[in-house]
């Protein structure tokens, strides 16, 4: 009978330690050590871990994993970029266009160099389709996907991120077939909260259909949007704001002025959206000096002149923004050609008691960029060097045009003019450029990008 109970006592232990391992993130490590160990794991291996166990998916599926990734200096960089497909067929060299549900799954890695394929010609598009491009900074690879429903997404729609939710959006732009503006949101994330791999949804809708309007993020869940135009060409002043955890878009108050064609621009911290530029219905084309901004506290907008000096050039994605501390920010434009040498000194324009505008520098653009209007975005480059944690501003320029084999290009086999990221000073106080191989089919140029951190 002593025997038995002891038994008993010995099976009762051994289901214990048995269920004490299976609560464990890696059975026989402390989870502190197994964190360390899943946070190491590339991105594009994050689908296939999910699908290990409950615990797994759950684990790698919440924000407070890739804060962790953050922290330990394991995180990837990501640029998103909204492209048209390529058009027509290259004669030397045939490619098939693939979409992922997944971007960066391993099981979809694409390339880092352009690969011939000769299994099918890609297809003459008309109209022209649209995808959202993905390239990985920190793995050198380029990707593309798009939305299951319908074919592809809106032309010209805007592209935005959400870092600490993981989650990109796609707004507004053009029907692909009756080139009207649409209201329509596409959500991606990244994490994948409900599921094994990266998730596409539908979002509320625009309560005003728009294209060719400001956008910013303000917050960490909320998305302001202003001006553009209507179906009729009809510069906007409207302006409205969602929030994406809860799926509702709420009208805000008109801006003073029509703008259509400006950029949206807000600062980490800050509680003001900015609309640059723009102009109105009866005077396309000629770009505005002034901008708007609305505080989200006092609920108004706000005009401020001198902001913007180029008549003649469209702010839209050549302008970007860099918090360089809690009081001092940073608008970044980059305009190429004869444009760039119209930047002059000026006064400094005073907004408010806290509020300055003053150009304190001039940034030449890479040799290989040679388009007027390329397309920048920038984020933080977060890294672990010699043992200590690095966090600094990187910049991302594109631009389109140009040929293959350009002597201007550092790897010479690019279809374009490729694409540049800044890596610090040189020793004469300029930004030192890398230049990016950029497969054929990723060689179209830009209307808008975002970045992210995973």
């Amino acid at each position: 009978m002593e025997e038995t109970k002891t038994s008993i006592i010995k099976l009762q232990k051994a289901l214990e330690d048995d269920q004490k391992q299976l609560q464990q993130l890696i059975p026989g490590l402390p989870d502190e050590i197994s964190m360390e160990c899943l946070v190491r794991v590339p991105y594009q291996f994050h689908s296939n871990m999910k699908s290990v166990c409950h615990t797994w998916q759950h684990l790698i599926s919440h924000p407070s994993f890739y804060q962790q990734r953050l922290k330990s200096g394991t995180s990837e960089h990501l640029v998103c970029l909204v492209q048209p497909l390529p058009p027509i067929n290259d004669s030397t060299t045939t490619t098939t266009t693939e979409y992922d549900d997944n971007p960066l799954d391993s099981n979809n890695n694409k390339t880092t160099k352009n690969e011939d394929k000769q299994e099918q010609q890609q297809p003459i598009h008309s109209p022209p389709q649209y995808a959202l491009s993905i390239y990985n900074i920190t793995h050198n690879i380029w990707q593309r996907t798009s939305p299951t429903e319908g074919s592809g997404i809106p032309m010209f729609c805007q592209c935005l991120a959400l870092p600490s939710s993981g989650k990109l959006l796609l707004l507004g732009g053009w029907d692909p077939t009756t080139l009207e503006p649409v209201p329509h949101v596409f959500i991606l994330d990244f994490f994948g909260t409900t599921g094994a791999t990266c998730n596409w949804r539908r979002g509320a809708s625009m309560s005003v259909p728009r294209s060719f309007f400001a956008c910013a993020v303000i917050g960490s869940s909320k998305v302001c949007v202003a001006g553009g135009h209507d179906s009729q060409k009809n510069a906007l002043r409207s302006a409205e704001i969602y929030d994406v955890e809860t799926d509702q878009w709420k009208m805000l108050p008109d801006m003073i002025e029509e703008r259509d064609e400006c950029q949206g621009l807000t600062w980490e911290g800050d509680s003001k959206f900015w609309a640059v530029s723009g102009y109105g219905t009866e005077s396309q084309g000629q770009f505005r000096s002034d901008a708007e901004f609305y505080d989200l506290y006092s609920g108004c907008w706000s005009k401020v002149d001198g902001v913007w000096p180029f008549s003649s050039a469209s702010p839209r994605g050549t302008t970007t923004a860099v918090c360089v501390n809690r009081d001092k920010h940073q608008r970044l434009w980059f305009l190429g050609g004869d444009q760039q040498q119209q930047q002059q000194s000026r006064e400094v324009v005073q907004v408010s008691d806290t509020i300055r505008l003053e150009i304190v520098g001039s940034i030449p653009l890479p040799n290989c960029i040679t388009g007027t209007n390329p397309c920048v975005t920038t984020f933080n480059y977060v890294g672990q060097e010699g043992g200590n944690h690095k966090n600094k501003h990187r910049l991302f320029v594109m631009s389109g045009g140009g040929g293959r084999g350009s002597s201007t290009l550092a790897c010479g086999e690019c279809d374009g003019e490729g694409a540049s990221i800044s890596d610090g000073y040189s020793n004469d106080g300029t930004i030192k450029w890398n230049h990016i191989h950029t497969p054929v089919e990723f060689s179209g140029f830009p209307y808008s990008a975002s970045s992210l951190i995973i």
